[in-house]
């Protein structure tokens, strides 16, 4: 049974809804890692018959599914525990904070970040903020180091969201230990590559390490927090009073499969295809005359200075880049010299990877968006589209290539899910299919 055709006769309003989001996801270009497409596998079991098992019955807690899950997770990232019964990275957070501090204590942050997530008297901190140095635009250790020293926070955490370069955790977890502090890291949009090997991990060095298992993970919504076992009795003590009483079985068992596909080695092929076309998309970009910021990238993401933009404000950069198709986010960049901020416009390869793009076609579409961006014309907006219309034609939602063998092969034989929207439009209304096959045919004319 296709379900969109249920949808279509039962409920046209709902289905609408589907037609858009097809037509959106067909011709655009999301580099937001928010926005990576979720595993097949795991869109399957989250529409499978486990939806009508909730885990507070404990079948999936006596079943052993969540000792598993959280057994793969440990394996997959060298961790001494893990908790896995918060929903949100938000509620993980809180239960970081509430487990490891106290109100009042000194809290190192990188970008301030964490402080948005406490939000009540009990989460209230002093925190201090270090960030890149403003003209390296990167993280000068020694500086941190007498910072981490002058301050004594009793927790140091770091939170690379903006950050593009590799981190020396090492050294941040000596720091940490020589000021009698805690060192947290949320890897929440490049757990992926560490997972894949493409990056370092902070598992080894770090108290905490939490992150979300949706976007870059392309797993279900859900968090995760790692942790040692020194402190893994408090974290699960402040996860239970917090009333977090864990994951739906359903979403269980889709981060479980998620791990184990991540444990195949063409994921490790896929991490590293991310860096190549973030580093690709980079060249791109640079070529086409805007500053590259953090001196390039490597991971998955690449930060535009705005102000080499012809555009009045990284907002308005971004809203005109939806008009071509192309989904961006912005942002400001602290720095340690708190008179000086950037404005940023972030670029993820995470997404258009998943897709399928290559190396090529990144490189392509950055100059395309550099020449945009600083000469924001009638043609060059065209010229844009055009060419992010020719490209997303021919991508999937999921690029089968990154599928371990027996999920590709048996793919086709999964009636309740399907790995590319081509075969979703199947069950589009004709009427409303034709109107797209004719915007593609005419971006690709």
């Amino acid at each position: 049974m296709n379900p969109l055709n249920v949808i279509r006769g039962f409920d046209p309003d709902l289905y609408t809804y589907f037609e858009k989001e097809l037509e959106h996801q067909r011709l655009s270009l999301s580099f937001i890692p928010d926005e990576n497409s979720t595993s097949p596998l795991c869109a399957a079991i989250m529409g499978s018959v486990l939806v009508n098992t909730s885990k507070h019955t404990g079948y999936a807690l006596d079943a052993g599914l969540e000792s598993l899950t959280a057994k793969r997770i440990c394996e997959l990232f060298g961790a001494e525990h893990a908790n896995l019964r918060t929903i949100s990275i938000e509620a993980a957070s809180r239960c970081v904070f509430q487990s490891l501090t106290k109100r009042g204590d000194i809290v190192m942050s990188l970008d301030l970040r964490k402080k948005e997530h406490c939000n009540s008297e009990n989460l209230a901190y002093r925190f201090v903020n270090f960030s890149i140095d403003p003209k390296s635009q990167r993280l000068d250790m020694k500086a941190i180091e007498d910072q981490a020293k002058a301050c004594r926070p009793q927790m140091i955490i770091l939170s690379p969201i903006n950050y593009p370069l590799e981190i020396d955790y090492a050294a941040f977890a000596r720091i940490a230990k020589e000021c009698g502090a805690l060192l947290w890291c949320d890897i929440s949009q490049i757990a992926s590559l560490i997972a894949g090997g493409a990056l370092p991990s902070p598992v080894p060095y770090a108290d905490v390490v939490t992150f979300s298992c949706h976007g870059a993970m392309q797993g279900p919504q859900a968090s995760v927090i790692l942790c040692r076992d020194s402190v893994a009795n408090a974290i699960d003590r402040a996860v239970y009073i917090g009333g977090h009483s864990g994951l739906q079985t359903a979403q269980l068992a889709a981060l479980e499969a998620r791990i184990r596909e991540m444990q195949e080695p063409i994921y490790k092929e896929y991490a590293k295809t991310v860096v190549a076309n973030a580093r690709a998309l980079g060249e791109g970009l640079k070529e086409g005359g805007l500053n590259i910021m953090c001196q390039g990238t490597e991971s998955h993401l690449i930060l535009v200075d705005s102000k080499d933009c012809a555009l009045s404000s990284a907002r308005g950069a971004q809203e005109m880049l939806a008009d071509a198709g192309v989904n961006v986010r912005i942002c400001s960049i602290e720095t340690a010299d708190a008179n000086v901020k950037f404005d940023a416009i972030r670029f993820s390869t995470l997404a258009p990877t998943t897709r399928g793009a290559n190396a090529a076609q990144m490189r392509e579409v950055g100059g395309h968006i550099a020449q945009f961006l600083r000469n924001p014309s009638d043609e060059n907006l065209k010229r844009l589209r055009d060419r992010i219309s020719r490209i997303t034609v021919g991508l999937p939602t999921f690029f089968e290539y990154w599928l371990c063998d027996v999920v590709r092969d048996n793919l086709n034989k999964m009636s309740f899910m399907s790995s590319d929207s081509t075969q979703i439009a199947d069950s589009i209304h004709p009427t409303r299919l034709h109107t797209l096959a004719r915007k593609l045919k005419d971006r690709k004319s």
